[in-house]
């Protein structure tokens, strides 16, 4: 991981006005740990990032180098429709699509879950 993180984490929990102790009641995550995430003595793994990340309004792509934007350029609407919608298993694929008045087949949501995921990375900054 670039040592940048470290740098950008502190940066978005500042920004988020959280100290590292709220961040260990809002997350569990010990103050300690965040320390040393914040001062490149450790790295977190993807979850613990994503946790961070969630909490401050910033993206893991922003704190781990890959583009200079710290904000998603997801709509709201984009947002629910991710929550709703898996598109990293099966339950795409297996669920009821339709467009103009008929069922998707499974080749057809194949191919739209690829598409939607090349879409969404790229507004990612992916």
């Amino acid at each position: 991981m670039l040592k940048l993180y470290s740098e950008r984490l502190k940066e978005a929990r500042l920004k988020a006005g959280f100290t590292q102790i709220q961040v260990k009641n809002h997350t569990g995550i010990n103050n300690k740990t965040l320390s040393g995430y914040e001062n490149k003595i450790s790295e977190p793994d993807y979850e613990t990032l994503k946790k961070l990340c969630d909490l401050y309004g910033v993206t893991t792509d922003w704190v781990l180098g890959h583009t200079n934007n710290p904000n998603s350029d997801l709509t709201e609407a984009e947002r629910v429709m991710v929550k709703k919608v898996d598109l990293d298993d099966d339950s795409f694929i297996k669920g009821d699509f339709n467009f103009a008045g008929r069922e998707l087949s499974v080749e057809e949501k194949k191919e739209l879950q690829a598409m939607a995921r090349l879409f969404l990375n790229r507004k990612k900054g992916n």
